[in-house]
C-alpha cells in the first residue's frame, strides 16, 4: 500500500529541512570572512546576499513546525531528498551572483557537484576565481562529505532519539559506530578533523617548498585536503592535480583518497587499535582485490599506448587514477581529452568499472560500493553451492563485517537492488548523451563519474552542453549520492497524496 502525506507530515518535512537551510546559512560566513580578508568586496556582497537569501528561505520552512515533530522512516527519506535538492540551490546562489557561470542551473550544477563529493564543474575561468568563491566550493566538499544529515544531527537541532535514527539512516548510512546516532555524527566529524588538518599541514608544507608563496600555499594545502579526503574533485586550478606536477603531492593526496573511502566503522576501529579488522572486513578486502586487479588492467593498458614514456611513470600515472576514481575523488593529473586520446581502451574500461564499482559504505565515496559488491559476489557462490548440494543438506554462508554476519536471502538482494539501480542509471546518462550526438565511450564515462559522483572527466561537462544534459547529470548525481530509495521514496509519496487527493475529489 502507498501512503501519502498528511498536513502533519509535510510541516514536518518542511520544518527539518528548513533547519538544514539554516545550518548552510551559517556555513556561509566562512566564505564571505575569506572575501573580506582578502578584500574582495564584490564576492563579499554575493555571501551577503547568499546569506540573507539562506536564513530567509530557512527560517520560512523552519517555521513550518507539527504539534509532534517525531519522524518516521517515510519521513526521514523524504527530508533527505528534498534537503539535498533545497540546500544545493540555495548554495548556487551566491555562485550564480559571482560572474562565474553562465546561469544558475551551472550554478546549481556545481553546488550539486559539490555537496554530493561529486567534482564536475561548469565554472569558467576558474583560474581567476575570487579565493571566497574558491572556499565556498571546496566547502561544499566539507558538508557533503560527511552528509548534511549528519551535519544537524552533530548539533541535534531539535532532534529526538527516533527521528535522529530515522535521518541517520535515510542518508545512506545503516551502520552506527557508537550506540547514540548523535555521538556517531560527532565522530564522524572528529576523524574529519584529524585529517584535514594533517593533510592541510603536510601539503602546506609541501607548496611552500616547491615555491609557491604562505597565503596561497595554505589554501591550496586546505582544498585539496578537503578535496580528498572527501573524495570531491573539485581543485582551486583548471588543470587539476597535473597543476602540481609534483610526485609528494600525489602521495599525499592517495593517502586523503584511501582515509575518505575508507568506512568510518574501520576507523574507529583502527584508533581503538583492532588493525585485525581491515584485513578480515569482508569490504576491505572487496577493495583491495578490486584495486589490485584494475590497477594491474591499467598497467597493462597503458603499456600498450604511447601516453608516458617511461614505465615507471605508467605505474605512477595508472596506479594514481585507479585510486582516484575507485574512491570517486576525481583527481586527475592529465588533460580531459586524453581519456579517449591516447588512455588505451582496456585502461579505460578499468577506470570505469572502477568508478562505477566506487569506495566503502559509510565512507565519504560513490559508486556500488565494495561491500554490496562482496555480498553479491558470495551470494551467487552461495546459490551455486545450494544449486549442487543434495537436497538433505542446509547450505548457509556468512561473511564478516566488523562482526560475523549471516548472509540472508534479504541481504543478497537489497545489494543487488541497488546495484541495479546504479547500472540503470549510468546507462541512462549514457543513453542521454549519445541522444545529443556525443560518442559512446565519453557519454558512458561522463555518466558512470556522474551517478557515482566521481568527478572525473572526458570532457563533455562544460558550460556549452545541453541544458538537459546539466539537468540529468544533476539528477544522476543526487539520486546517486543518496543511493536512489530517498528519492524514490519521496517520488512515491508525492505520487500517492496526489492520487488520493484526486480520489476525494471524485467522491466530493
Amino acid at each position: 500500500m502507498w501512503v501519502g502525506l498528511r498536513k502533519n507530515d509535510s510541516a514536518a518535512i518542511a520544518h527539518y529541512t528548513g533547519i538544514i537551510v539554516l545550518l548552510l546559512a551559517l556555513t556561509m560566513l566562512v566564505p564571505l570572512a575569506t572575501a573580506l580578508v582578502a578584500g574582495e568586496w564584490d564576492p563579499a556582497l554575493d555571501y551577503v546576499l547568499g546569506f540573507g537569501a539562506a536564513a530567509g528561505i530557512g527560517g520560512l520552512l523552519a517555521g513550518q513546525a507539527p504539534r509532534r515533530t517525531d519522524l518516521n522512516r517515510q519521513n526521514a527519506l523524504i527530508i533527505t531528498a528534498v534537503a539535498w535538492l533545497t540546500a544545493s540551490l540555495v548554495a548556487a546562489i551566491p555562485l550564480a551572483l559571482s560572474g562565474h557561470y553562465g546561469s544558475f542551473l551551472d550554478a546549481a550544477f556545481d553546488a550539486m557537484s559539490g555537496l554530493t563529493t561529486s567534482g564536475l564543474t561548469l565554472v569558467q575561468d576558474l583560474d581567476h576565481l575570487p579565493l571566497a568563491h574558491n572556499m565556498w566550493r571546496h566547502l561544499t566538499h566539507l558538508i557533503g562529505g560527511q552528509g548534511i544529515v549528519v551535519a544537524v544531527l552533530t548539533f541535534a537541532v531539535g532532534m529526538r532519539g527516533g527521528g535522529a535514527v530515522s535521518l541517520y539512516q535515510a542518508e545512506g548510512r545503516d551502520e552506527r559506530i557508537l550506540p547514540n546516532v548523535v555521538n556517531t555524527a560527532r565522530f564522524i566529524w572528529f576523524v574529519t578533523l584529524v585529517y584535514v588538518s594533517i593533510g592541510t599541514a603536510v601539503l602546506t608544507v609541501g607548496n611552500l617548498s616547491a615555491g609557491m608563496e604562505p597565503g596561497r600555499s595554505l589554501l591550496h594545502g586546505f582544498w585539496h585536503t578537503i578535496a580528498c579526503y572527501d573524495t570531491g574533485g573539485f581543485a582551486p586550478q583548471s588543470m587539476n592535480a597535473l597543476y602540481y606536477h609534483n610526485p609528494l603531492f600525489e602521495i599525499v593526496t592517495v593517502v586523503l583518497m584511501l582515509a575518505g573511502t575508507l568506512n568510518f566503522n574501520l576507523h574507529a576501529d583502527v584508533w581503538r587499535g583492532d588493525r585485525r579488522e581491515l584485513f578480515k572486513n569482508l569490504e576491505s578486502r572487496t577493495l583491495a582485490v578490486h584495486i589490485g586487479l584494475l590497477a594491474l588492467a591499467v598497467g597493462f593498458g597503458l603499456g600498450a599506448t604511447t601516453l608516458f614514456a617511461e614505465p615507471g611513470e605508467v605505474i605512477r600515472k595508472g596506479v594514481y587514477h585507479i585510486l582516484s576514481a575507485h574512491s570517486g575523488t576525481g583527481q586527475q593529473t592529465l588533460y580531459s581529452a586524453q581519456w579517449t586520446r591516447g588512455y588505451g581502451d582496456l585502461a579505460l574500461v578499468a577506470v570505469m568499472l572502477a568508478m562505477g564499482l566506487g569506495g566503502m559504505a559509510s565512507s565519504t565515496a560513490g559508486g556500488v560500493k565494495a561491500l554490496r559488491a562482496g555480498l553479491i559476489f558470495k551470494g551467487l557462490v552461495l546459490r551455486v553451492k545450494q544449486a549442487i548440494a543434495p537436497q538433505s543438506a542446509i547450505v548457509g554462508g556468512t561473511f564478516h563485517h566488523l562482526t560475523d554476519v549471516r548472509l540472508t536471502a534479504e541481504l543478497f538482494s537489497g545489494a543487488l537492488v541497488i546495484f541495479v539501480l546504479y547500472v540503470l542509471s549510468y546507462v541512462t546518462g549514457a543513453l542521454v548523451g549519445l541522444a545529443y550526438g556525443y560518442p559512446a565511450r565519453e557519454a558512458l564515462f561522463e555518466s558512470i563519474s556522474a551517478a557515482a559522483n566521481v568527478g572525473l572527466s572526458a570532457g563533455i561537462t562544460a558550460p556549452a552542453m545541453p541544458a538537459g544534459l546539466k539537468i540529468t547529470y544533476i539528477i544522476q548525481m543526487w539520486t546517486g549520492r543518496l543511493e536512489f530509495i530517498a528519492v524514490l521514496a519521496m517520488v512515491a509519496s508525492v505520487a500517492a497524496s496526489f492520487r488520493g487527493r484526486q480520489k476525494r475529489g471524485r467522491a466530493a
